[in-house]
């Protein structure tokens, strides 16, 4: 889920050019917002008049943290604007969101799906920080649709930083070779599950994007709690939050077939699809009585790798149209293994979804047509 961003040099945004988003913000039709929202914009324009522009420093790359702190420095009455959003129109919101101190790491870097969140207002602002010996680690935007949960992690980096947040967190280490790590719960209990980082992106490099929840059954509306271990600080940084599912039209598809090929016993569990994520949940057993280690020792090796059942799967829609993969897991217990696959949204709401397990020969795909389901959608 994860990759390595290309750094690049940026300007941070000096007081001027402040000014002049601003000032576009003045020029849209006054009565598109009420008389008390137009009074405060025009107070918050007037002292950010009376600001005088900084320096810019060119020997030093731009943060987009640093950027949203100065911002919000100069502008002390910038609050109102982001008080305000729910009260004006769709066009002076998207205005205002093209601003640095009010943007989206989501929309500057999330998948499909997370822009989708949050261009439809599916996110929810957290706002949580947390120090520990002069470390500082925040969350700012939370996603949670009933297939999974991502969050923005921001790390407050030193000016000089010359890696992004995602890079120090692959390469640092803590006492004992320890690295960087995880937990989540929910009501207080902890939860087994995969999860991933991707990074925030070249105007986001302070931040990593965070998922999980992809594999585990969650409820609607929970309280989630999150422990952030930083191994070379040897720290615990907890964020507790309350989540609520904020998709209500997701279809969810159940079918009863099996199908059987090769010593393979394959069902599909579950598929979601949403305005935000496309979740496939496949099982595979062996036959009646048989556990995880039997069944796939009679499975051929073409199936695996390093002796272990190795499949993934395409979703392709009635016109062939497939979703970009986000990430996956695979997880075993008993006399079963369960495949979790996630895709971005679909183009469109299908009429029917198909399943195409295949394996990996070198880098190319060979599909298994035996395995193949096609599930209409009602």
């Amino acid at each position: 889920m994860a990759y390595r961003p290309r750094r690049k040099e940026g300007e941070r945004m000096s007081n001027p050019e402040l000014e002049l988003d601003l000032g576009i913000l003045k020029e849209q039709r006054i009565e598109e917002m009420p008389e008390l929202v137009r009074v405060r914009m025009e107070q918050t324009y007037q002292m950010m008049s009376s600001v005088p522009p900084k320096p810019v420093s060119v020997k030093k790359k731009s943060r987009w943290l640093r950027n949203v702190m100065i911002t919000m420095a100069s502008v002390a009455a910038a609050g109102v604007i982001f008080i305000s959003l729910g009260f004006i129109s769709p066009a002076m919101a998207q205005t205002l969101k093209q601003i640095p101190f009010v943007d989206s790491v989501f929309r500057l870097a999330g998948d499909l799906g997370l822009q989708t969140a949050n261009e439809k207002g599916m996110t929810a602002a957290v706002h949580q920080t947390v120090t520990h010996q002069g470390v500082t680690l925040s969350v700012s935007e939370l996603m949670y649709d009933g297939s999974r949960l991502s969050l923005v992690l921001t790390r407050d980096m030193p000016e000089d930083a010359n890696e992004t947040f995602y890079d120090l967190w692959g390469s640092e280490k803590g006492p004992e070779g320890l690295v960087n790590n995880i937990d989540f719960f929910i009501n207080g209990e902890p939860v087994n599950t995969s999860w991933g980082i991707s990074s925030g992106g070249d105007q986001a490099p302070d931040s990593l994007i965070v998922t999980t929840f992809e594999s585990v059954e969650v409820p609607d509306e929970f309280d989630f709690s999150m422990v952030v271990r930083i191994a070379k600080l040897n720290q615990d940084f907890e964020f507790n939050i309350s989540v609520k599912k904020n998709n209500t039209n997701s279809i969810v598809l159940t079918p009863a077939e099996m199908k059987i090929h090769d010593h393979i016993h394959m069902k599909i569990k579950r598929i979601e699809l949403s305005q935000t994520t496309t979740r496939l949940v496949v099982e595979i057993r062996g036959e009646p009585g048989e556990d995880i280690r039997e069944f796939q020792q009679k499975i051929p090796d073409k199936y695996k790798i390093t002796g272990f059942l190795n499949i993934d799967f395409d979703l392709t829609d009635e016109q062939g149209r497939t979703p970009t993969f986000i990430g996956g897991s695979g997880s075993g217990e008993g006399d079963y293994l369960s495949y979790t696959t996630m895709f971005e949204p679909m183009e469109a709401t299908p009429k029917t979804v198909t399943v195409k397990p295949y394996i990996r020969s070198r880098e190319n795909k060979v599909y298994i047509p035996e395995l193949e389901f096609t599930v209409p959608v009602q």
